[in-house]
């Protein structure tokens, strides 16, 4: 029996680290959608209702944490699991203020294929989704 597919939201305003993101996700057998600001991301959340959102902190218009906010105040969106996925040099406030707002955890862009993927994977586990099989393949024997 095959799997439901697995759609991850991703909302971040540079297009290349979207491109970037979406390839390694897609090889690890997930569906990817992009937004490009926080305005956006809320309005395909509502829309598609995806499994999992990886929301950039810095973006015009609204930042993570703001979209963040409004995600976790809407009754549509609220169920959805956050993962930050940023530049940003988090503080231990910056995590805080995050895990305080419903964010799941917090991951570096710059951070090794295998860890984001292995947090994607165990924050998806938590909220009952069975993975794709890639998804534990690529975290076990990453094609960096």
């Amino acid at each position: 029996m095959a799997t439901k597919p697995i759609h991850i939201l991703m909302v971040d305003d540079d297009p290349e680290i979207q491109r970037l993101f979406a390839a390694q996700l897609a090889r690890a057998g997930y569906e990817i959608m992009a937004a490009h600001d926080g305005n956006e991301g809320r309005e395909m959340a509502r829309r598609f209702q995806p499994d999992l959102i990886l929301l950039d902190v810095r973006m015009p218009i609204m930042d993570g944490y703001k979209t963040l906010q409004y995600l976790k105040r809407e009754n549509e969106t609220k169920h959805i699991p956050v993962i930050f996925l940023t530049n940003e040099d988090f503080s231990i406030e910056g995590q805080k203020a995050g895990k305080e707002l419903g964010m799941e955890a917090y991951l570096s862009k710059s951070e090794r294929r295998p860890v984001i993927l292995a947090k994607i994977n165990e924050v998806l586990k938590k909220y009952g989704h069975e993975l794709p099989p890639d998804a534990e393949k690529e975290v076990a024997s990453p094609s960096n």
